[in-house]
């Protein structure tokens, strides 16, 4: 995250890397497969994009679009990764209290995420909209878990080191959260993408009422037509991969 954070500090954005990252998490599990990371930057930079040049504003979007691929990179081999914190040994209180705090956080910006999509819940189906309530009450603990901390902040070593251990767990289980939320976001996607191509293959009119064009259905595993030479999945068949 070292480039990124230097890239949201000569810019002067309200968010740093953490925030930035949970909220591309967020985007990336919506269902709005036009929703990239293009999107959100006036969400990341008030003031516009950091610098006077083309060239740096190229700069930024390059960073960010590094850290875009890098969550779609994770999310294709089964995994979700929030910001990683360094603790003490044994950890402080402070530590243990912003840990808490950012995981709580976290939760926030990554619906967020979602929500620039304009996504629906109901969209996601009940189990989409059961790990979305989940998330929900994970947060809540999260925030219930600082509350607690200030409240014993004279906690000795080992009841920190437990703490830590605690906020682990927790860190672990937000993350399998918003990874299945993210499978079943991807299927909902695919499965809109797949009723796209059959309608234009059949001739069905599209929903601005103009006549589609016949398109010739790609296989995931087949080399891409724009001439890559990379596998349809891993080229413009991943329609979150920014090019």
């Amino acid at each position: 995250m070292d480039e990124l954070d230097q890239l949201l500090t000569r810019a002067r954005a309200a968010m740093p890397s953490w925030q930035v990252r949970a909220l591309f998490l967020g985007a990336s599990a919506s269902t709005n497969t036009r929703l990239g990371p293009h999107h959100l930057l006036d969400r990341i930079f008030t003031d516009g994009l950091p610098g006077n040049s083309i060239q740096e504003a190229n700069t930024a979007i390059q960073v960010l679009g590094m850290v875009w691929n890098g969550i779609q990179d994770d999310r294709m081999a089964g995994h979700v990764r929030l910001s990683t914190m360094a603790l003490s040994s044994p950890p402080t209180h402070d530590e243990l209290r912003a840990m808490a705090q950012r995981r709580h956080d976290e939760v926030l910006w990554f619906i967020r995420g979602i929500d620039a999509g304009g996504d629906d819940p109901i969209e996601f189906g009940p189990d989409g909209q059961d790990l979305l309530t989940k998330l929900g009450e994970a947060s809540g603990f999260c925030e219930a878990y600082t509350r607690m901390l200030d409240k014993d902040s004279t906690a000795d070593e080992q009841a920190r080191i437990g703490a830590a251990q605690a906020l682990g767990q927790l860190t672990a289980t937000i993350e399998n959260l918003m990874l299945d939320l993210t499978e079943i976001t991807t299927r909902v996607r695919m499965e809109a993408i797949d009723a796209l191509h059959e309608r234009a293959a059949s001739g069905a009119p599209t929903d601005d009422g103009a006549p589609p064009l016949r398109v010739q259905r790609v296989g995931r595993n087949e080399i891409c037509p724009c001439g890559s030479g990379k596998k349809f999945k891993k080229c413009c068949g991943a329609p979150d991969r920014v090019q």
